[in-house]
């Protein structure tokens, strides 16, 4: 996997969704033609989830993940050593809940990670 990447993932991890999203876009202007609508739902869904996070934005943060998840969808079930799939239902499962619950609660948002119930 691409340094950048790996990064712009280990930030989104740590809640750093603005620096994620400027990582991902530094892979995202050296990334293969055929990568980079992958790298766009990625960087969609940083930019949503520190929206929600940062300004508590809940329907554009949730317009822009499910915008991201299209994006997502051909490059399932894994794409780049990320298991999309997987990360498709967290994001909806997340969109879901945060619609529900609106602006009250903070829907906890799902993580790219590395560990036995990882997305890569």
């Amino acid at each position: 996997m691409d340094a950048r990447l790996r990064e712009g993932i280990r930030l989104f991890n740590a809640g750093r969704f603005f620096e994620s999203h400027e990582s991902l876009e530094d892979f995202y202007a050296g990334a293969e033609p055929e990568h980079k609508p992958f790298v766009e739902g990625l960087i969609q869904l940083a930019a949503a989830c520190r929206m929600f996070r940062d300004f508590g934005e809940v329907q554009g943060s949730v317009r822009m993940a499910r915008q991201a998840v299209i994006r997502l969808e051909n490059y399932q079930p894994r794409y780049l050593g990320i298991r999309v799939s997987d990360l498709i239902g967290a994001m909806e499962e997340w969109a879901k809940r945060a619609e529900a619950e609106g602006g009250a609660v903070k829907a906890e948002i799902p993580k790219i990670t590395r560990r036995r119930f990882s997305f890569f």
